[in-house]
């Protein structure tokens, strides 16, 4: 069986979401004037019949789990994907030399503390102050000095500071595109590219999947008012528009709106 080319591996990914083969052919990029025939031809592929059948697998979803993810999609925002992490960094500091002076003070009373512990023999005690306590007492006796010449004396130091940084959370966004979440996650040239379905239709895909719009027919006259066709002679002829209107049984949230579709019958 030939392999699929990367728009019938898309259409099978879009098909398998709301199982409209016009709109999947469009999403995954064929012409809008052709997407209707050839969602259809697809549909008569052995070969992507077989992967669409091994996508649908794959997914294994109940009725309430389609559910879930549908108004997870129309709740989804890119928001969801970014953390607020805290970090480390070293920054400089400028501080007052009498610092620097108390801090090598100490370091030369930990070296001392160290020999009394290690019980060096002379040799290796003379060694060890050569080698770590002079260098020490040789920097507080220059730093002594500038000190006495300028009071105001300076140094710089580095310390670590905590920071807040906002990530993207590329585990969330790798396993929300696997369950079908994300329309697609793939490295570009400049770091990850992200495209999230439309929330607006899946919205509307979730009230007609729940019922929320039903079909009512409304006469209206010239005039666009509501109009009885019977109260006039029924034998005479009527010039009326039709009007179809989307009517919410219960309402969703103030913005949805009726959509209206009109048209002329003799």
């Amino acid at each position: 069986m030939a392999a699929l080319t990367a728009k019938q591996r898309r259409f099978v990914e879009e098909y398998c979401i709301d199982f409209n083969a016009t709109q999947a052919a469009i999403r995954a990029g064929y012409s809008e004037k052709t997407a209707r025939s050839i969602g259809c031809e697809n549909l008569t592929k052995p070969d992507i019949i077989e992967a669409i059948n091994q996508r649908l697998e794959s997914l294994d979803l109940t009725a309430a789990q389609t559910s879930k993810l549908m108004a997870d999609i129309a709740q989804s925002s890119m928001n969801d994907y970014f953390r607020v992490v805290e970090r480390d960094r070293i920054k400089t500091v400028t501080k007052p030399l009498q610092v620097l002076i108390d801090r090598k003070k100490l370091d030369i009373q930990r070296a001392y503390m160290y020999i009394d512990r290690k019980g060096f023999s002379d040799k290796e005690y003379d060694d060890y102050v050569d080698k770590h306590i002079s260098p020490l007492e040789d920097d507080i006796i220059r730093a002594e000095i500038d000190l006495e010449i300028d009071p105001e004396s300076t140094f710089e130091d580095s310390e670590a500071e905590i920071y807040e940084t906002v990530e993207l959370d590329l585990v969330k966004l790798t396993k929300d595109k696997e369950r079908g979440k994300i329309k697609s996650f793939q490295w570009g040239e400049f770091g990850p590219k992200v495209e999230l379905y439309a929330a607006d239709k899946m919205l509307i895909s979730i009230a007609n999947k729940l019922g929320f719009f039903t079909n009512k027919l409304q006469l209206l006259d010239k005039n666009g008012d509501p109009a009885d066709p019977l109260a006039n002679d029924p034998l005479a002829p009527i010039n009326l528009t039709v009007n179809v209107i989307e009517v919410k049984k219960e309402e969703i949230n103030d913005d949805v709106q009726q959509a209206t579709t009109e048209g002329t019958v003799q």
